[in-house]
């Protein structure tokens, strides 16, 4: 499974208008008949976090393709980027592959804590293998976006990764609400 994230970093004070605008793209989304995918707002994170995130999971690389492509022949949906691009101070599109099911649905309202390992390429190996050592399900960095976690553990509030240290790895944590279920 690919896993689609589009981080927005607002402008100070443009917070509430990039989450606002969005929500219009996955209302044009859905116009095309595409999927609106999940929206959700950052409660509490460092700066290496994005304000917004939005999230898609596609089955493969041709399927996201696909939709790049729609949106990019859709006079709308280029409307509505050159509305956000006002609104951010910067923008990435990382693409994730999960190491194991997504686990389950999510809900508007549900809260979510998100763990960013940073760390080298050369490292990635020792970091994906610790994981699986501890079970733990992670969202893998495949390509686009700088500065990005190279892995990310999603999971609720209550998830307790306190004593996980990983040698060669930054660890930053956030915390996100969803805000929108398309």
């Amino acid at each position: 499974m690919i896993v689609s994230l589009n981080f927005y970093y607002a402008h100070p004070g443009n917070e509430a208008a990039v989450l606002r605008q969005r929500i219009k793209a996955c209302d044009v989304r859905a116009t095309l008949g595409l999927p609106r995918g999940q929206v959700c707002a950052k409660i509490e994170g460092g700066d290496d976090w994005p304000d917004t995130l939005w999230r898609l999971d596609f089955p493969d690389m041709t399927t996201q393709d696909a939709d790049m492509a729609a949106r990019a022949a859709s006079p709308d949906f280029e409307a509505i980027r050159i509305g956000m691009r006002r609104l951010y101070r910067r923008f990435e599109r990382p693409l994730y592959e999960s190491l194991k099911d997504a686990g389950s649905p999510l809900r508007q309202g549900d809260l979510l804590a998100w763990t960013g390992l940073f760390c080298a390429e050369s490292a990635a190996p020792a970091v994906r293998e610790r994981l699986a050592s501890e079970g733990i399900n992670a969202l893998e960095y495949r390509s686009g976006g700088n500065n990005v976690p190279r892995f990310i553990i999603c999971g609720g509030p209550s998830m307790d990764i306190a004593g996980l240290d990983i040698p060669g790895a930054r660890i930053e944590r956030s915390s996100w609400r969803v805000e929108y279920i398309g």
